[in-house]
């Protein structure tokens, strides 16, 4: 009769388990669902593919000024790299490259370099003068606009001023029309 009772207990034990994993699965799931409503994947470096570009202002290095009105009526690439991040320098190469077969199809290209406690010195040349680039600190006002998760995240502007594309590769966005 004891071992009875203890598989009983036992078993009840297993069925609350899984009743608290299940509720916490559920859980999880309507955040996600949430979240692609809202455009927003998991995953996915920062504003959702289709969601509009905030308003936002910006310096790049040569003193021009940047804001999301000049994406209109051009397709844009712009890409977010962090002095603090490991794996930005060894894809900036990458990214210009991108940024050489982009600029040729009309796509503008533009590097955003959030400086955190390393200077941008390094990540800066490798960018080369082939693409303008913005530095601002953490919490700039373009990581704020693109809502940029992680670094480097790559987004494909379209000329309406919404997302057509983003990546954590420095390659062209997936789903990003080409050119004709």
């Amino acid at each position: 009769m004891a071992v009875l009772v203890a598989a009983v207990v036992l078993l009840g034990g297993l069925v609350l388990v899984n009743l608290l994993l299940t509720g916490a699965v559920i859980r999880r799931l309507r955040k996600t669902t949430e979240e692609s409503r809202a455009g927003r994947l998991p995953g996915s470096p920062g504003l959702g593919v289709g969601a509009e570009v905030p308003a936002f202002s910006a310096l790049t290095v040569t003193d021009t000024k940047v804001t999301r009105d000049d994406f209109a009526g051009e397709r844009t690439l712009v890409g977010f790299f962090s002095t603090d991040c490991p794996h930005c320098l060894p894809k900036a190469p990458t990214f210009v490259a991108t940024a050489r077969d982009a600029a040729s199809d009309g796509v503008r290209v533009l590097a955003v370099v959030v400086e955190g406690e390393r200077r941008p010195a390094e990540l800066l040349a490798a960018l080369t003068d082939e693409v303008s680039v913005v530095v601002e600190g953490e919490g700039g006002a373009m990581a704020d606009a693109f809502e940029v998760r992680a670094f480097p995240s790559f987004f494909l502007v379209g000329p309406d001023g919404t997302v057509a594309g983003s990546s954590l590769k420095p390659e062209l966005p997936a789903g990003a029309p080409t050119p004709a």
